[in-house]
């Protein structure tokens, strides 16, 4: 294994899920059930739940090079989906996929021909793509941009 690239690796995921965790802490609860103004926007809720689903999802896929389907824990939370219990699944997730990275070869190869680093780029895709959907709702929803915000995406109001 190569330790300094499964470092790197997992510094970048911090880094990027830090991200995710500034604009959490900005949003109000009532927050959470903006949508945007088309008929089949789903709201900010939706997208948390989308990113901690596809984080939990992939980690067999980095692990085995096996896709299991999608399931987010977020789903099976009873009672009221709060942005704590949000955080909580993120972080649970992270310290999941985490161990899950350092417990394989990045570069080692699957049947399939992919690789754990490949198939965790995948994630990294997703929730890239999902903070670009984000950025829609600050801006039709009037929400604060966090710093972290400003400075990756050069986002202003």
């Amino acid at each position: 294994m190569n330790d300094n690239l499964t470092q790197e690796v997992i510094n970048h995921w911090k880094q990027l899920r830090a991200m995710t965790y500034d604009l959490i802490n900005e949003l109000k609860p009532e927050d959470l059930n903006k949508k945007l103004p088309f008929p089949e926007s789903q709201d900010i809720l939706y997208q948390f739940n989308c990113m901690i689903g596809a984080q939990e999802s992939n980690i067999p896929l980095i692990t085995k090079g096996v896709w299991e389907g999608f399931s987010s824990s977020l789903d099976s939370e009873q009672g009221e989906k709060s942005v704590a219990v949000i955080k909580q699944h993120m972080q649970e997730a992270d310290d999941k996929l985490l161990v899950a990275l350092k417990s394989v070869d990045l570069l080692g190869k699957f049947k399939d021909g992919s690789s754990p680093l490949m198939n965790y780029m995948f994630l990294v895709e997703h929730e890239a793509h999902h903070q670009g959907q984000l950025i829609n709702f600050i801006y039709a929803c009037d929400l604060p941009i966090p710093k972290s915000w400003e400075q990756k995406w050069a986002l202003t109001k």
